[in-house]
């Protein structure tokens, strides 16, 4: 740890470390496709930000990134059944 980093920050940076080693699976399928670790990885950062950058969330972040991506894809098939009736 540098002495310029603080211990919250070596701690976040920790935290960030063990995710990369935790695995993830590349790629998740929808009802309407694959979501890959990209799509997932990037909506789990924007819920890291929302939320403050907090400590110790990431496979919270991670489930909830999953969650949303696949909730919306279930959205616009719906969405897509309903324009082809």
């Amino acid at each position: 740890m540098s002495k310029y980093m603080t211990r919250s920050k070596a701690k976040q940076m920790s935290d960030m470390q063990q995710a990369h080693k935790d695995p993830h699976p590349g790629q998740v399928a929808t009802a309407t496709g694959i979501l890959t670790h990209e799509e997932i990885s990037k909506r789990a950062y924007e819920i890291y930000v929302r939320n403050g950058g907090k400590e110790g969330q990431c496979k919270q972040n991670w489930q909830q990134a999953e969650q949303e991506l696949k909730n919306q894809s279930e959205w616009l098939e719906a969405d897509e059944k309903i324009k082809t009736m």
